[in-house]
């Protein structure tokens, strides 16, 4: 495979039977191929540029993004997402028929916006074009580096939750915790349940609008609130029953009911650090130090004295964990003076500020700490 990509890696040969059963269960969650699809995808060139890729990514994901491309029923599955789900993103005007990929489309695009999808889907399209093309290990290889150079750390969570969504049992038991992390499945991806499994089809349309039809029939989603969309779909598309969306209220109240996903993640990082050992879980609560003493900000802006982020913990070795999220990116400038306020009232702790998407934005160590 890697001395003849014209002969070896051409996808000839017959079709492991576990591969064709993963091609089945693909298809019937996503549809049909819209590109040409291999005899057999372990001997194909995408197959063989997709593995390569990894050796390119950045450093913060590489490890993990190696312990999933390394399995060969995962990494079928990668490439099945770029010659099908992907490939219909470069229509003019894309059109999701099936309620899986209908669902699905609709929760990523609120998650990570349209056009973050679209460069992604383009991304699939040129490393399939120029893999088919190569003639040389070189040349295959130089298609690896620049996709994998296209790709960051949300990108790529998006790829590997395409690829494991509809056939669960191809994702690898990659150990939890270190890089694993940054690659985990996006918040609040997964389609189908109660929310969203009505969901007849969707089409994006000339102005970046979403069309939705089904449960939400006729509803457009125009722009989905710009790319860092947090908005809830309306007319029962979305949410629980009656058009409400379900919040957990594990850690505490409710964030905010207009926004689900915030509450969520909060829900979410507090889990995760619960199950880390960390104390004194707060949600939304006033800003403590780790000693749980109240603490103020000794140059407010706007006269604000104290702040309240959105989860804080104490780790086991006795210092505390703030962490803010961004919903939206009209309030960055916002949600940046939050965050200072919180280094300024305590600077003997860590803190943090994220996109929903799981990109950071800021990290605050204090000096002397060590930080994963």
């Amino acid at each position: 495979m890697l001395e003849s990509p014209r002969t070896a890696t051409s996808g000839h040969g017959p079709s492991a039977p576990w591969e064709l059963r993963l091609r089945e269960d693909f298809f019937s969650q996503y549809g049909p191929a819209l590109l040409p699809l291999p005899e057999s995808l372990e001997t194909s060139r995408l197959y063989l540029a997709l593995k390569r890729s990894t050796r390119y990514m950045d450093e913060g994901i590489r490890e993990a993004a190696q312990e999933l491309f390394s399995d060969p029923a995962f990494l079928a599955s990668v490439s099945l997402s770029v010659l099908v789900y992907f490939a219909a993103w470069l229509a003019p005007e894309p059109l999701f028929s099936k309620a899986f990929a209908a669902a699905l489309t609709v929760r990523l695009s609120l998650l990570v916006g349209v056009v973050e999808l679209g460069r992604l889907a383009m991304a699939c399209l040129h490393l399939h074009q120029e893999a088919e093309a190569a003639t040389t290990p070189q040349e295959l290889e130089a298609a690896a580096e620049r996709f994998s150079k296209a790709l960051g750390g949300t990108t790529l969570r998006v790829l590997v939750v395409v690829a494991s969504l509809g056939v669960p049992q191809v994702l690898p038991q990659v150990p939890k915790g270190g890089l694993w992390t940054l690659l985990s499945p996006l918040r609040h991806a997964p389609a189908g349940g109660p929310a969203l499994e009505s969901i007849a089809s969707v089409q994006l349309v000339a102005n970046g609008s979403l069309v939705v039809t089904g449960v939400a029939a006729g509803t457009s989603a125009t722009s989905l609130c710009g790319e860092l969309a947090t908005c809830a779909m309306v007319n029962g598309a979305g949410g629980a029953p009656g058009g409400s969306s379900k919040l957990s209220t594990r850690y505490g109240k409710p964030h905010t009911r207009q926004n689900p996903p915030h509450n969520e993640a909060i829900e979410e990082e507090l889990a995760t650090r619960e199950a880390a050992g960390h104390a004194d879980l707060r949600k939304n609560k006033p800003q403590v130090d780790a000693r749980t003493q109240p603490v103020l900000d000794p140059n407010p802006a706007k006269g604000v004295r104290f702040r309240k982020p959105d989860a804080a913990s104490v780790r086991p070795d006795g210092i505390r964990h703030n962490t803010n999220y961004v919903s939206n990116s009209r309030d960055m400038k916002r949600e940046l003076g939050a965050f200072d306020s919180l280094v300024r009232s305590d600077p003997k702790a860590i803190h943090e500020l994220y996109l929903l998407d799981g990109t950071l934005v800021r990290r605050y160590i204090p000096p002397g700490v060590s930080f994963p």
